[in-house]
């Protein structure tokens, strides 16, 4: 898809969230509502958990013999199980966007405080020496990308000088990175089967993990898929020998699919969920109340976070490490940090912009190590419970340009936290500083920003209305709502 570069939490029963005070067209109203629908999204979240099982790797292997390599894999009792330095390790890993880049530190900080164990990136840059040794002083490892140039951006794969100058290229990249001492991997190439019609790509695929095992034998290759469709991973099977292990991106209405693609097409290497989340704005067909009747392409409505996190959790425990004995070696959550790039660039994310964790990012730690934060990120239980003049997102607003409206948020904090508001507009598929989410228009919303706010309506356009609900535990929860102004 993408163009990218380890105490179980309880409820305190007795501790209530706070009631907040919303005025509303000179109106003061008493929220007693805030604090029986956080009760019942607390409630929500700890009904799901109680049924979810902590991962646990075997501690020993009975049978297998291993080589003298740093990382490898190998069958135990026909199970395939990753190795590093001769211990078993199964890949707990977070996708890199670019607001990784600009900070790699701080988000390989996050990433091993929450329990995961690797970074993936998408391509060798200025900033690959950086995530590196930020993620060794961290203790993680890096799947380290290599971009393979697709067809579909225009590359010729019949162009054999072409084909070799991107060898060489590679080449010279792995060179340069294959002794850091946090390398895992190689990936071989993201989604470089997107919309592909030349099979002369696995050519160059197979020659590219050839050089790899000559240049470095000490590190696995693989390729990132667009999807698991069989007749291509059969293909691959035959072209690619020199591909270690395939790796598939997959989002939550496909990835119950990939265990039995890969199965049908007589896959019989291991396999990783390189990308994993939410329901893509590609994937919407199914959902057509989510589909807003203006804009080109249609706009999306998107899911609040405490929604989201539900997905996260169920996908990875359902098809990742369901799949765990089934050639599922690990899997890559998209994205640590925030989208940088799409449709709706809020669409993913396990942080907002300002390195605020989401729930999603609890839920992976509890998938990762079978344990909660101790503090929760706050809820916003689900999409009815934003309202734009009594509306909620499905009901396609529309609003008149200058006209005065009204915008209400119902939000909770599991540990009761106090909580503020943080209330943006922003015109529909534009984005930001360095492409990341739009900071938002100046002059629409009065102040202050509580649960509730009134805003001026911008000129004719599409729109999107933003609330980041944060704690004061560097925790926050999101909704929206896309509205049309005529």
């Amino acid at each position: 898809m993408h163009n990218l570069a380890n105490s179980s939490w309880q409820i305190n029963r007795s501790s209530q969230c706070p009631k907040y005070r919303v005025n509303l067209n000179g109106k003061t109203m008493l929220a007693y509502k805030h604090y029986i629908a956080g009760i019942m999204a607390i409630s929500l979240l700890a009904s799901c958990e109680k049924n979810l099982e902590k991962y646990t790797a075997p501690e020993k292997v009975s049978s297998v013999q291993l080589e003298n390599k740093k990382v490898q894999l190998a069958q135990d009792n026909e199970k395939w199980h990753l190795y590093k330095d001769g211990e078993l390790f199964y890949v707990r890993g977070a996708a890199a966007s670019a607001s990784v880049e600009s900070d790699p530190d701080k988000y390989c900080e996050l990433l091993s405080s929450y329990g995961g164990n690797t970074i993936r990136t998408y391509s060798v840059d200025e900033n690959t020496q950086a995530i590196l040794d930020a993620a060794q002083a961290h203790g993680l490892m890096v799947a380290l990308g290599l971009w393979v140039n697709r067809e579909t951006d225009g590359f010729d794969y019949n162009n054999a000088t072409a084909v070799q100058q991107q060898l060489d290229k590679l080449t010279a990249q792995v060179q340069q990175y294959k002794n850091h001492p946090a390398l895992l991997m190689w990936y071989v190439g993201n989604e470089t089967d997107a919309s592909y019609t030349n099979t002369k790509l696995w050519d160059a695929m197979n020659a590219i993990c050839a050089m790899i095992h000559t240049e470095d034998p000490e590190h696995p290759t693989t390729t990132a898929l667009a999807n698991s469709a069989t007749d291509k991973v059969q293909l691959i099977k035959e072209k690619v020998p020199e591909l270690d292990f395939l790796s598939i991106n997959s989002y939550a209405p496909n990835l119950p699919g990939v265990a039995a693609n890969l199965q049908t097409a007589g896959w019989d290497k291991p396999y990783i969920i390189s990308e994993f989340g939410p329901r893509g704005t590609w994937q919407m067909n199914p959902e057509p109340t989510r589909i807003l009747p203006w804009g080109n392409p249609k706009r999306l409505v998107e899911q609040t976070s405490t929604e989201k996190e539900l997905v996260y959790r169920s996908t990875f425990q359902d098809y990742i490490l369901g799949n765990a004995n089934n050639g599922c070696i690990g899997s890559f959550v998209f994205v640590l940090g925030y989208q940088t790039h799409g449709e709706v660039l809020t669409w993913f994310g396990l942080t907002d912009v300002d390195g605020n964790a989401f729930g999603a990012m609890d839920a992976m730690r509890f998938c990762w190590t079978g344990q909660y934060p101790t503090n929760r990120a706050p809820v916003i239980n689900s999409r009815q419970d934003m309202l734009l003049n009594g509306l909620q997102a499905e009901d396609a607003v529309v609003l008149a340009a200058g006209s005065n409206n009204q915008a209400t948020v119902i939000a909770a904090d599991p540990d009761g936290d106090p909580l503020t508001y943080y209330w943006l507009i922003a015109p529909e598929g534009i984005g930001g500083p360095d492409n990341g989410p739009h900071p938002g228009i100046p002059n629409l919303i009065n102040e202050p920003m509580g649960a509730g706010i009134t805003f001026k309506a911008p000129g004719a356009g599409d729109y999107r209305l933003y609330v980041y609900v944060r704690d004061d535990h560097h925790k926050v929860a999101s909704a929206v709502i896309p509205f049309l102004v005529e």
